[in-house]
């Protein structure tokens, strides 16, 4: 009852500070002759896909309601926005009643609060309807996590802070020049990167509709034939990428390991948070202002504790040994607007010895963002999320990097 009353409480407090912008100094920008800003009020009919056996071990039933706000900015004018079609952006908060879900086994799922960024891209504009995909990232929060005691079919959500991923396709409507209706159909995955175990992660699907006011009167209007003067100014030719990346993970299998043992000690995390460092080289042709596509060579060094885990799940260890180093070869996809990158990464592992119980196959998956400082000449900063399996989160990682 408690959490139920507090995130009442911080999104009635959300709603109260959206709406103090609305009323305030914020409405003068909305007036800008290369911005519009524009606030909604959103809800969510969700169900939580079965993933890895949560019907069986964790929930009764799957259908859960979502309600929110967002705030956000549509609508300038120089070329990157007009070669995306002018994409809108924000922030968004929503409360997701989760905990209201049906239980099995006395475990338990609590209510989850989401601060996130978002941004959404048309692929159809008339002046009063516009189509196409959303995405969605952030953080979330939960007061109720894994315990193996008392909470052990939780294997889902590992800690009270993890990220949001979410995607989607939307089409809004504009009733008015100051007001329109939305509607969607979404996908998000929670989760924390396996930055501590357990971490399966939810997938949820959901429909939803909202209500957007806009300050200044708003038209869909579609982007002009291009000229070639209107082409966003950047770097076309082959670009090389070299970087560092650093992050942690918990391994479910040394988790397994632990609980077969007797479980953690009083107060100690179920699997000990271990150093995965990264370094790579990149050659990357950009062929548009919006795309480029590259190959790339990384090397990892993954601590870990897998003679252990060998041991205690397995009997014995592997006898062609283990090494914290490995190698993978990749290609990478990049989708450019203004300074920040986006890219998506398949890649194989050359070399990895990780032990007879470690459940990574030779493929992995990564999706991230890179920033590229304009005033630094080819420096950039960016956050990567490495996968296994397609599904399986593997690590976060940091890093920083030069282009020449």
């Amino acid at each position: 009852m408690q959490q139920k009353n507090t995130g009442h409480i911080l999104i009635a407090l959300a709603l109260v500070l959206v709406s103090g912008l609305l009323s305030g100094g914020m409405a003068a920008l909305a007036q800008t002759p290369d911005k519009t800003l524009n606030v909604s009020v959103q809800g969510r009919f969700s169900h939580i896909q079965d993933g890895h056996g949560i019907y069986d071990q964790l929930l009764g039933s799957y259908n859960y309601g979502i309600y929110g706000a967002t705030i956000g900015w549509t609508g300038t004018q120089d070329a990157f926005d007009r070669a995306w079609n002018y994409p809108g952006y924000g922030l968004g908060l929503s409360y997701a009643r989760m905990g209201g879900l049906d239980f099995k086994n006395n475990s338990r799922l609590g209510d989850i609060l989401n601060l996130y960024g978002w941004t959404e891209f048309d692929l159809l504009r008339t002046r009063s309807l516009r189509f196409g995909p959303l995405l969605e990232l952030g953080l979330a929060f939960s007061g109720q996590t894994y315990d193996f005691r008392m909470n052990p079919y939780n294997r889902y959500i590992g800690s009270k802070v993890f990220a949001l991923i979410g995607t989607g396709l939307r089409a809004e409507w504009l009733v008015t020049p100051h007001w329109s209706l939305q509607a969607g159909v979404y996908l998000t995955h929670h989760s924390n990167g396996m930055l501590r175990a357990p971490n399966l992660g939810i997938n949820e699907l959901s429909f939803g509709a909202g209500i957007r006011r806009y300050f200044a009167p708003a038209q869909f209007i579609d982007r002009k034939q291009r000229r070639e003067e209107d082409r966003p100014e950047y770097r076309k030719g082959l670009s090389w990428n070299v970087f560092a990346a650093a992050g942690v993970h918990s391994c479910p299998v040394e988790l397994d390991a632990v609980l077969q043992s007797g479980g953690p000690a009083p107060g100690q995390a179920p699997a000990t948070a271990r150093l995965r460092a990264t370094a790579g080289v990149e050659a990357v042709w950009r062929y548009t202002p919006l795309f480029a596509t590259g190959l790339g060579f990384q090397t990892d060094y993954a601590a870990n504790n897998y003679a252990w885990t060998d041991r205690v799940l397995a009997g014995k260890e592997d006898p062609r040994g283990y090494s914290p180093l490995r190698l993978g070869l990749y290609l990478t996809q990049e989708f450019w607007y203004r300074q920040l990158s986006f890219h998506v990464v398949l890649g194989a592992y050359l070399y990895k010895r990780s032990g007879l119980t470690e459940d990574a196959g030779v493929l992995y998956e990564k999706i991230g963002l890179r920033y590229h400082f304009r005033r630094a000449g080819g420096l950039f900063a960016g956050l990567d999320m490495r996968a296994h399996q397609f599904d399986r989160s593997y690590c976060l990682e940091w890093s920083l990097g030069y282009s020449f």
